[in-house]
Protein backbone atom coordinates (compact mmCIF):
# COMPACT_ATOMS: atom_id res chain seq x y z
CA UNK A 1 0.00 0.00 0.00
CA UNK A 2 3.02 2.32 -0.19
CA UNK A 3 3.61 4.03 -3.52
CA UNK A 4 6.73 5.70 -4.85
CA UNK A 5 6.96 8.17 -7.71
CA UNK A 6 9.47 7.97 -10.55
CA UNK A 7 9.40 11.39 -12.20
CA UNK A 8 9.82 11.40 -15.98
CA UNK A 9 13.06 13.36 -15.52
CA UNK A 10 14.46 10.40 -13.53
CA UNK A 11 13.70 7.73 -16.14
CA UNK A 12 16.60 8.29 -18.55
CA UNK A 13 19.86 10.21 -18.68
CA UNK A 14 19.58 10.78 -22.41
CA UNK A 15 16.02 10.30 -23.68
CA UNK A 16 13.58 13.19 -23.65
CA UNK A 17 10.55 11.51 -22.09
CA UNK A 18 7.23 13.34 -22.08
CA UNK A 19 5.05 10.39 -21.14
CA UNK A 20 6.10 7.36 -19.04
CA UNK A 21 4.33 5.12 -21.58
CA UNK A 22 7.27 5.78 -23.89
CA UNK A 23 9.52 3.53 -21.78
CA UNK A 24 7.42 1.51 -19.32
CA UNK A 25 3.94 -0.03 -19.03
CA UNK A 26 1.51 -0.81 -16.23
CA UNK A 27 2.17 -4.11 -14.47
CA UNK A 28 5.83 -4.17 -15.56
CA UNK A 29 8.42 -4.98 -12.90
CA UNK A 30 11.23 -2.45 -12.84
CA UNK A 31 14.29 -1.67 -10.75
CA UNK A 32 14.67 1.75 -9.16
CA UNK A 33 16.67 3.45 -6.44
CA UNK A 34 15.23 5.44 -3.52
CA UNK A 35 16.18 9.10 -3.99
CA UNK A 36 14.22 10.74 -1.20
CA UNK A 37 11.72 9.88 1.54
CA UNK A 38 9.37 12.48 3.05
CA UNK A 39 7.51 10.94 6.00
CA UNK A 40 5.65 14.20 6.62
CA UNK A 41 4.23 14.31 3.09
CA UNK A 42 4.05 10.51 2.70
CA UNK A 43 6.13 10.67 -0.45
CA UNK A 44 8.90 8.47 -1.80
CA UNK A 45 10.91 9.63 -4.80
CA UNK A 46 12.46 6.93 -6.95
CA UNK A 47 14.84 6.96 -9.87
CA UNK A 48 15.42 4.58 -12.77
CA UNK A 49 18.25 6.36 -14.52
CA UNK A 50 20.31 6.44 -11.32
CA UNK A 51 20.65 2.66 -11.61
CA UNK A 52 23.04 3.29 -14.50
CA UNK A 53 26.07 5.61 -14.76
CA UNK A 54 25.40 8.98 -16.37
CA UNK A 55 26.97 8.80 -19.88
CA UNK A 56 27.30 12.59 -19.96
CA UNK A 57 29.81 12.51 -17.10
CA UNK A 58 32.33 10.55 -19.16
CA UNK A 59 31.44 11.67 -22.69
CA UNK A 60 34.53 13.90 -22.90
CA UNK A 61 36.69 10.84 -22.23
CA UNK A 62 35.09 8.99 -25.13
CA UNK A 63 34.93 11.96 -27.50
CA UNK A 64 37.51 14.61 -26.58
CA UNK A 65 37.56 17.80 -28.65
CA UNK A 66 39.19 17.07 -32.00
CA UNK A 67 37.82 13.52 -32.27
CA UNK A 68 36.67 12.67 -35.79
CA UNK A 69 33.51 10.57 -35.99
CA UNK A 70 31.46 9.13 -38.82
CA UNK A 71 27.74 8.90 -38.10
CA UNK A 72 24.35 9.13 -39.81
CA UNK A 73 22.31 12.32 -39.86
CA UNK A 74 19.26 11.88 -37.66
CA UNK A 75 17.40 15.07 -38.45
CA UNK A 76 17.71 18.36 -40.32
CA UNK A 77 16.52 21.74 -39.07
CA UNK A 78 16.82 25.28 -40.38
CA UNK A 79 19.86 25.88 -38.15
CA UNK A 80 21.78 22.64 -38.60
CA UNK A 81 21.92 18.85 -38.69
CA UNK A 82 21.58 16.50 -35.72
CA UNK A 83 23.84 13.45 -35.71
CA UNK A 84 23.35 10.51 -33.34
CA UNK A 85 26.72 10.01 -31.67
CA UNK A 86 25.54 7.27 -29.31
CA UNK A 87 22.12 5.88 -28.52
CA UNK A 88 19.98 8.88 -27.53
CA UNK A 89 22.99 11.26 -27.53
CA UNK A 90 22.95 13.67 -30.45
CA UNK A 91 25.48 16.17 -31.70
CA UNK A 92 24.68 19.30 -33.70
CA UNK A 93 26.45 20.41 -36.85
CA UNK A 94 25.49 24.07 -36.94
CA UNK A 95 24.80 25.52 -40.37
CA UNK A 96 27.79 27.86 -39.94
CA UNK A 97 30.10 24.86 -39.42
CA UNK A 98 29.25 23.04 -42.67
CA UNK A 99 31.41 24.94 -45.14
CA UNK A 100 34.20 27.54 -45.06
CA UNK A 101 33.29 28.91 -48.46
CA UNK A 102 29.73 28.09 -49.52
CA UNK A 103 26.88 30.28 -48.35
CA UNK A 104 24.31 27.77 -47.13
CA UNK A 105 20.73 28.90 -46.53
CA UNK A 106 19.45 25.51 -45.31
CA UNK A 107 21.39 22.34 -44.43
CA UNK A 108 19.24 20.31 -46.86
CA UNK A 109 21.11 22.03 -49.70
CA UNK A 110 24.17 19.89 -48.97
CA UNK A 111 23.05 17.22 -46.47
CA UNK A 112 20.17 14.78 -46.22
CA UNK A 113 18.56 12.69 -43.50
CA UNK A 114 20.13 9.24 -43.15
CA UNK A 115 23.35 10.32 -44.87
CA UNK A 116 26.57 9.19 -43.20
CA UNK A 117 28.76 12.19 -42.56
CA UNK A 118 32.23 12.71 -41.16
CA UNK A 119 32.58 15.43 -38.53
CA UNK A 120 34.92 16.60 -35.80
CA UNK A 121 33.94 17.17 -32.16
CA UNK A 122 34.29 20.91 -31.45
CA UNK A 123 33.03 21.17 -27.87
CA UNK A 124 30.93 19.41 -25.24
CA UNK A 125 28.65 21.04 -22.68
CA UNK A 126 27.94 18.38 -20.05
CA UNK A 127 25.55 20.60 -18.08
CA UNK A 128 23.33 21.49 -21.03
CA UNK A 129 23.87 18.09 -22.68
CA UNK A 130 25.12 19.54 -25.96
CA UNK A 131 27.78 18.35 -28.38
CA UNK A 132 28.95 20.74 -31.10
CA UNK A 133 30.24 19.13 -34.30
CA UNK A 134 31.83 20.62 -37.40
CA UNK A 135 32.35 19.47 -40.97
CA UNK A 136 34.34 22.39 -42.32
CA UNK A 137 36.92 21.98 -39.53
CA UNK A 138 38.05 18.73 -41.16
CA UNK A 139 39.93 20.96 -43.63
CA UNK A 140 41.99 24.10 -43.29
CA UNK A 141 40.30 27.43 -43.93
CA UNK A 142 41.02 28.37 -47.59
CA UNK A 143 40.40 32.04 -46.81
CA UNK A 144 43.67 32.11 -44.86
CA UNK A 145 45.68 31.98 -48.08
CA UNK A 146 43.21 33.02 -50.75
CA UNK A 147 44.88 36.39 -51.43
CA UNK A 148 48.12 34.52 -52.19
CA UNK A 149 46.64 31.79 -54.37
CA UNK A 150 44.00 33.97 -56.06
CA UNK A 151 45.38 37.51 -55.95
CA UNK A 152 43.61 40.55 -57.39
CA UNK A 153 43.64 40.59 -61.22
CA UNK A 154 43.65 36.78 -61.45
CA UNK A 155 41.46 35.55 -64.30
CA UNK A 156 39.08 32.76 -63.26
CA UNK A 157 36.12 30.76 -64.52
CA UNK A 158 33.01 30.08 -62.47
CA UNK A 159 29.39 29.01 -62.66
CA UNK A 160 26.45 31.15 -61.66
CA UNK A 161 24.83 29.80 -58.50
CA UNK A 162 22.22 32.49 -57.89
CA UNK A 163 20.86 35.69 -59.38
CA UNK A 164 20.02 38.46 -56.92
CA UNK A 165 18.79 42.04 -57.50
CA UNK A 166 22.29 43.49 -56.98
CA UNK A 167 24.12 41.06 -59.29
CA UNK A 168 25.01 37.37 -59.49
CA UNK A 169 26.74 34.90 -57.18
CA UNK A 170 29.24 32.54 -58.80
CA UNK A 171 31.00 29.39 -57.60
CA UNK A 172 34.72 29.50 -58.35
CA UNK A 173 36.66 26.19 -58.19
CA UNK A 174 39.41 26.47 -55.59
CA UNK A 175 41.62 23.54 -54.52
CA UNK A 176 39.19 20.77 -53.46
CA UNK A 177 36.22 23.09 -52.88
CA UNK A 178 34.48 26.14 -54.35
CA UNK A 179 34.50 29.75 -53.23
CA UNK A 180 31.54 32.02 -53.76
CA UNK A 181 32.20 35.26 -55.60
CA UNK A 182 29.93 38.20 -56.32
CA UNK A 183 29.62 40.19 -59.55
CA UNK A 184 27.81 43.50 -58.98
CA UNK A 185 25.18 44.30 -61.58
CA UNK A 186 27.36 47.21 -62.77
CA UNK A 187 30.17 44.75 -63.66
CA UNK A 188 28.09 42.31 -65.71
CA UNK A 189 29.11 44.00 -68.99
CA UNK A 190 25.52 44.41 -70.11
CA UNK A 191 24.35 48.05 -70.16
CA UNK A 192 21.02 49.06 -68.62
CA UNK A 193 20.35 45.61 -67.19
CA UNK A 194 17.83 45.65 -64.34
CA UNK A 195 17.39 41.98 -63.59
CA UNK A 196 20.41 39.64 -63.94
CA UNK A 197 18.08 36.65 -64.46
CA UNK A 198 16.92 38.23 -67.73
CA UNK A 199 20.39 37.78 -69.22
CA UNK A 200 21.99 34.92 -67.28
CA UNK A 201 21.08 31.34 -66.38
CA UNK A 202 21.85 29.37 -63.25
CA UNK A 203 24.83 27.12 -63.96
CA UNK A 204 26.12 29.30 -66.80
CA UNK A 205 29.92 29.50 -66.96
CA UNK A 206 31.54 32.95 -66.98
CA UNK A 207 35.05 34.27 -67.55
CA UNK A 208 35.90 36.76 -64.82
CA UNK A 209 38.69 38.70 -63.20
CA UNK A 210 39.11 39.17 -59.44
CA UNK A 211 38.96 42.89 -58.64
CA UNK A 212 38.73 42.86 -54.85
CA UNK A 213 39.22 40.45 -51.92
CA UNK A 214 37.79 41.11 -48.46
CA UNK A 215 39.22 38.39 -46.20
CA UNK A 216 37.64 39.77 -43.03
CA UNK A 217 34.15 39.46 -44.43
CA UNK A 218 34.97 36.46 -46.66
CA UNK A 219 33.97 38.18 -49.89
Amino acid sequence: GVDGLIHVSDMSWTKKINNPKQVIKEGETIEAIVLNVSKENHRISLGMKQMQPNPWLTIEERYPAGTIIKRKIKNLTAFGAFVEIEEDIDGLIHISDISWTKRIYHPKEVLKKGQEVEAVVLSIDKLLHRVALGVKQLHSDPWDSIDQNLPVNTEVKGHISKCIPKGVLVDIPYEDTTIEGFIPISHLAIPKINKPEDAFDIGEELDMKIIEIDKDNRR
